[in-house]
């Protein structure tokens, strides 16, 4: 007969084994109900013998309470950025810094990865147990994510080791695992996610801990923190990993300098059968003591940079051009395309944002294109294959009539873009409650487009002030919407009635408005109230006080506070409780910055909220656009043609996000 306690070892041993084959080495052993009936004995076990319900428990992976504050985690070390490389070039400069550093005679050998697309995290077990887990933050100080990583299957809770261990790596969603979890989303009438990052990137921060585990989430780790007392080198630290078996990438390459690149163009070759997403390749000296040589920079180590994929481009075809309504009623041509797999997605549509853009393009319906992703996430047509013309192509003009609503369609003067002239469009309308929605604006949570096309279609609602007058009852009645779903967009968008005045601004979508005016101006103008109390001199006066705020914009701003349906619209939100004050401002911060202001554009390697943030701390001022008065534009992947035009006119200073660390890095 064994003892409870030998049954629940038994069963542990069998629970983790079928986790590290299923989430590590991606081959399963056990059918998803085998898994569970497993499961199942194990929790009937621990309810008779509590005592052997441990927090290393395949059972404690289901989540606790949720959080109801964000705790912050100071680390001894930071976890630094890399940086970045986009060409060859870069490369060799690379390679001869690495030279260069080290002593006479010494060569170095490297170790050469895939660099993970997802949220970078820092895990700690003592005496073989996770006591800790916290995200990146600003590689100082990281926000708990203890209870949340309990839940991630793949990461085991106990391993025998028995010293203090500090390991990094990401948490990422593997492609065929985002497909399931969007089907899931759109059945809830939730807004799919638009890449496996952003999808790992939310979910490891949510607060509830049960909510965590629903997400299909896995954790590669790359490096060992006390690598250097426990191993001569890098490689041997990944290879203690597997077999300590956590989970890791299991995808390194050993090279002299000489050999680097071949290995990073097979990388780039095969990247799109790999499960998880990867946008380049990141580049190690392997010896931990010529690390120590080699040094750190205040933002990078020496001894490692990340070479950047170009994004991945397709050919297709053309099958139809359609017209796109947005917010503000910009008409914007849509390339329907034949389905081609594009950077781990099926692509079948692409933006091709005016009809200038069209003709300058000289796209017709039947061309064959090439496509790319903008920052692997937004299909854009780059250019059409003329070689592929049979003469059956088909021109494609511009509407005279808006083709959702009839309305009559006008050229704005000074803009490329043609808009339909009436704001009471169906489309006009979705699309501004779903931008209301955002994240960066009033982030109701749970009101996803094919949810927002119902309630625009079904006149339930036709402003974004509708929003707050829903009942359970009548978003329950809609499709694939249940009572519970229901009940958690009414509390989504009864949450965002506290959201400061500023994120309000934003998301009524006043021209020339965007995040970092909006919060200007809500400084300014204190409450919704006074925006709609005050006459026009007043407001003039308010708004030439704003630093930054030329003619233009203040015209804008005045023709959207006097305008009869928007004044309408602010009295309803005021007459909702939808008017939370801005807060007072706190002194702008000195430092090395004090006096300088940037533009953030482009693809960077951070959110460019975080950029934007790093700049403020060193006492930056910072620019919705290119102004007169804008010291640097900072360029990021994808810069527009018109931001660099811009910077050009006024005698801005054009930098790289690197060249940006630089001056962030004189702190």
């Amino acid at each position: 007969m064994t003892t409870p306690a030998q049954q629940h070892e038994k069963l542990v041993a069998e629970l983790e084994a079928a986790n590290y084959r299923y989430y590590v080495l991606d081959d399963p052993v056990l059918t998803d109900r085998e898994f569970d009936d497993l499961l199942t004995k194990l929790r009937e076990l621990e309810s008779k013998h509590p005592e052997l319900a441990t927090p290393t428990s395949p059972t404690q992976r289901v989540g606790g309470a949720a959080r109801t504050e964000v705790k912050k985690i100071k680390r001894d070390v930071p976890m630094l950025s890399l940086d970045n490389s986009y060409s060859k070039d870069d490369l060799v400069t690379f390679f001869k810094r690495v030279r260069e550093g080290l002593p006479k005679g010494q060569t170095a050998t490297f170790v050469i990865e895939p660099k993970l697309d997802g949220a970078s995290i820092e895990v700690i077990y003592e005496k073989g147990v996770v006591v800790q887990a916290s995200t990146r933050g600003d590689g100082t100080i990281g926000e708990d994510i203890t209870e949340n990583l309990r839940t991630i299957r793949g990461v085991p809770l106990k391993i025998a080791h028995e010293d203090r261990l500090t390991l990094r790596g990401e948490v990422v969603i593997y492609r065929k695992d985002l497909e399931a979890l969007n089907e899931e989303r759109a059945q809830e009438g939730l807004e799919p996610f638009a890449n496996p990052r952003n999808a790992a990137a939310g979910s490891v921060r949510m607060m509830d801990p049960r909510e965590v585990a629903r997400r299909p989430l896995r954790v590669m780790f790359y490096q060992v923190v006390e690598g250097e007392t426990m191993f001569a080198t890098h490689s041997e630290s990944l290879k203690w990993l597997e077999k300590m078996k956590l989970p890791s990438h299991r995808r390194e390459h050993l090279t002299d300098e000489d050999g680097a690149w071949a290995i990073i163009e097979k990388l780039d070759k095969t990247r799109a059968t790999y499960p998880f997403e990867t946008d380049g390749a990141v580049i190690k000296v392997d010896s931990f003591a010529q690390r120590d040589i080699l040094g750190f920079t205040s933002k990078f180590p020496k001894w490692a940079i990340a070479y950047k994929f170009q994004a991945e481009r397709a050919l297709t075809k053309v099958l139809d051009i359609e017209i796109g309504i947005g917010r503000t009623g910009a008409l914007t041509p849509v390339a329907v395309l034949e389905p081609v797999e594009l950077a781990g997605t099926t692509v079948s549509r692409a933006s091709m944002h005016n009809a200038d853009q069209v003709a300058r393009l000289d796209v017709k319906i039947g061309d064959h294109v090439w496509i790319e992703k903008a920052g692997e996430v937004i299909p854009q047509v780059l250019e059409v294959d003329k070689s592929k013309r049979t003469g059956k192509e088909k021109p494609f003009a511009m509407p005279e009539k808006c083709p959702v609503c009839g309305g009559k369609v006008v050229a704005v003067e000074g803009e490329a873009a043609t808009r339909c002239s009436n704001p009471q469009c169906p489309a006009q309308v979705k699309a501004q409650i779903f931008y209301f929605a955002r994240r960066f604006a009033m982030d109701i949570g749970h009101l996803g487009e094919s949810l927002v096309e119902q309630l625009v279609d079904k006149h339930i609602v036709r402003d974004v002030a509708d929003l707050y007058t829903l009942t359970v009852d009548q978003v329950a009645g809609l499709e694939r919407m249940g009572k519970k779903s229901a009940e958690n967009v009414v509390k989504g968008v009864t949450a965002s009635k506290s959201r400061t005045l500023d994120r309000l601004l934003c998301g009524l979508g006043i021209p020339l408005v965007g995040q970092v005016a909006a919060r200007q101006l809500a400084e300014e103008v204190g409450e919704l109230a006074h925006l709609v109390q005050w006459n026009e001199t007043e407001l003039r006066e308010h708004l030439e006080r704003v630093r930054g705020f030329g003619p233009t914009m203040i015209d804008s701003v005045v023709d959207f506070a006097k305008d009869p349906d928007q004044k309408k619209l602010l009295r309803k939100l005021l007459e909702l409780g939808v008017s939370t004050p801005q807060p007072v401002a706190a002194p702008p911060k000195v430092g090395p910055l004090t006096g300088k202001s940037f533009c953030v554009t482009g693809v960077l390697s951070k959110k460019r909220e975080d950029v934007q943030d790093e700049l403020r701390d060193a006492g930056a001022t910072i620019h919705d656009s290119v102004k007169k008065d804008t010291t640097y534009l900072v360029a990021g992947e994808k810069t527009g043609a018109t931001k660099i035009a811009q910077a050009k006119k006024y005698g801005t200073q054009v930098i790289s996000e690197a060249q940006m660390n630089e001056l962030l890095s004189a702190r």
